[in-house]
């Protein structure tokens, strides 16, 4: 049989813009990244756009998961992205589907009138790629290094938050006993509680003590933080509340077609819509 090469190899997808990682692959499994700086970004393909509309795919993450794995190829297994990297490959991607801006709808405070405005996706990037985050603190003399969260174990916080809001919607609803329900709401929220704790302990890497002695041991690790002093949980849940602050993208500045009133507008990378088409 002879040899058949299709004269549609030569328009098969090319890759739209290069990127570098801001994390430079520092938290990355082996095996999970061929490498971290010029990954080659494609744009989306029509399954792509299918698998990101299907609501069960983007609730458990596998929709994003496999969307950064198809457009992405140099990310073998996009569950190990951390926080620092995420939103930035998600917007580069977005960059490559569908243009240089993203249209986002504001309401006016004033005449509740809806605009709709663009975002340039090269600032967003450009913001990812300075964004000031920090993976060390220091509390009475001990030092706990950190790394980002991993995509798969927010997706998985994530999870169990919407678990117990829904619990209390539909659970709680019928409850009439105000004590019992008091009771119940008590124990989702410790749920959920123990739940943020176990994460946030499973990202620390070291701890060095005062006496310069170092604890890299996960369940010594774990619990030293559950059954130690609160300031030292305290202290982990600030730093990444502030990394948070740091890459949340910028406001920016909108005013109202109708009334002219002019607000400060947060802008939210909200992934059910991010890859509808403009």
């Amino acid at each position: 049989m002879e040899n058949y090469s299709s004269p549609l190899q030569k328009y098969k997808r090319q890759p739209k813009l290069y990127i570098d990682l801001p994390s430079k692959g520092i938290w990355y499994p082996k095996d999970s990244l061929e490498k971290s700086e010029e990954l080659e970004v494609y744009s989306m393909t029509a399954n792509d756009e299918i698998n990101i509309k299907t609501p069960d795919a983007l609730f458990t993450g596998t929709a994003v998961k496999n969307l950064i794995e198809s457009c992405v190829p140099s990310i073998k297994d996009a569950w190990y992205v951390p926080s620092v990297d995420l939103d930035y490959i998600l917007a580069a991607i977005r960059l490559a589907t569908y243009g240089t801006s993203i249209e986002l709808t504001t309401t006016c405070r004033e005449c509740s009138n809806q605009d709709t405005y663009a975002l340039p996706l090269q600032g967003i990037l450009d913001h990812f790629q300075s964004a000031k985050t920090s993976f060390q603190a220091e509390v009475d003399k001990f030092v706990f290094k950190i790394r980002p969260l991993c995509y798969k174990e927010v997706t998985d916080y994530q999870i169990e938050a919407f678990k117990v809001r829904r619990t209390i919607q539909q659970k709680l609803s019928q409850i009439e006993d105000t004590v019992e329900k008091e009771n119940e709401l008590r124990v989702l929220y410790e749920g959920l509680r123990e739940k943020q704790k176990e994460t946030v302990c499973s990202s620390i890497i070291e701890i060095v003590t005062p006496d310069g002695e170092t604890e890299t041991n996960q369940p010594f690790i774990k619990d030293f933080i559950i059954n130690g002093d609160k300031i030292y949980f305290n202290a982990l849940e600030k730093l990444y509340e502030d990394n948070q602050k740091a890459l949340r993208i910028p406001q920016t500045t909108t005013s109202c077609s109708e009334c002219n009133t002019e607000q400060a507008v947060q802008p939210d990378l909200d992934y059910s819509n991010f890859f509808v088409q403009p």
